[in-house]
């Protein structure tokens, strides 16, 4: 055999070899992170899932100093109550409603006001009237209001929206490693229709049971507070879900960090936080399609 012919021959078993190894190499399945490299936002699609009953998120504006405001509490709770799993609450204390979400002088021990909050109630059209108010799934309540100051009424708002279906089925997943003080939420959104609209993740953390003095019908008294919202981990208008075609049998999936706020007199209790999350559109429409709630922990 001629010198040509052996190193030509090598040359072919070199390539084959180098084919067969990278053919053996691990593949990232569609929709799979592997390592440290793991993407913040990721898609993949899958047969197109049953549709999920559809959750109705009420963000409840309240305050320590709103004496009516346990009233509408109360209200959420029994709505809540009668339909397991379908009713979610924030309860957020806004500092632009002035001394009706101050801390009670020489009582409160808590101070429940968030700055965000405040950018939330601009970004879905400002308060119209006073507290308690709530925006009820972001639907308009009349054109241009979607904070509801008319508590008793909601019930019969939400009611039909139980019926209703949504285009997005959603799942989220939280853990939190107390060494470095982080916590990291996914979320899967899997389309269960074709959708043509924009559509937004937004995502709060909430604290249940912190008990602390309220304005309940005059008596300011101990009482203990649900769904505190503490935190939102994305921005106020939301994270983008529009970075693939949003087609039925689509699975969107966001990966968001976050740090707890475990110092300070304003300490979150951990074991009693949970992340509310839910997938809206933007613009005139801001409505909610699906939201769904987690133990932070």
């Amino acid at each position: 055999m001629s010198k040509k012919k052996s190193m030509f021959r090598l040359l072919v078993l070199c390539i084959s070899t180098a084919v067969i190894f990278s053919s053996c190499e691990e593949q990232k399945p569609p929709g799979l992170d592997l390592g440290d490299t793991r993407a913040a936002d990721s898609s993949y699609i899958a047969s197109v899932e049953s549709k999920q009953d559809k959750v109705i998120l009420i963000e409840e504006l309240t305050g320590v100093q709103c004496a009516n405001c346990p009233k509408a509490a109360k209200n959420i709770k029994t709505m809540s109550d009668a339909n397991p799993g379908r009713i979610l609450a924030v309860g957020m204390h806004p500092p632009l409603a002035g001394g009706f979400t101050e801390p009670i002088p020489t009582k409160s021990l808590y101070d429940f006001r968030v700055a965000s909050i405040d950018e939330i109630i601009t970004k879905l059209g400002g308060l119209t009237g006073g507290l308690p108010s709530g925006s009820i799934n972001r639907e308009q309540k009349s054109a241009g209001v979607i904070f509801d100051s008319d508590y008793p009424a909601w019930i019969g708002r939400v009611t039909p929206m139980l019926s209703q279906t949504t285009p997005v089925n959603m799942y989220v997943n939280s853990s939190y490693s107390a060494d470095n003080n982080s916590g990291e939420v996914v979320i899967k959104v899997s389309l269960t229709e074709n959708i043509t609209d924009d559509i937004y993740l937004t995502a709060y953390i909430t604290e249940n049971d912190i008990e602390d003095y309220q304005d309940d019908a005059g008596d300011k008294k101990l009482y203990m507070h649900q769904h505190v919202y503490r935190k939102a981990i994305t921005s106020v208008s939301g994270s983008s879900l529009n970075f693939t075609a949003k087609n039925a049998g689509t699975v969107l999936q966001k990966r968001l960090k976050f740090e707890a706020n475990i110092e300070g007199d304003n300490a979150w209790n951990l074991d009693n936080c949970k992340v509310v999350a839910f997938v809206h559109k933007s613009g005139s429409d801001q409505s909610i399609l699906q939201a769904a709630e987690v133990k932070l922990k």
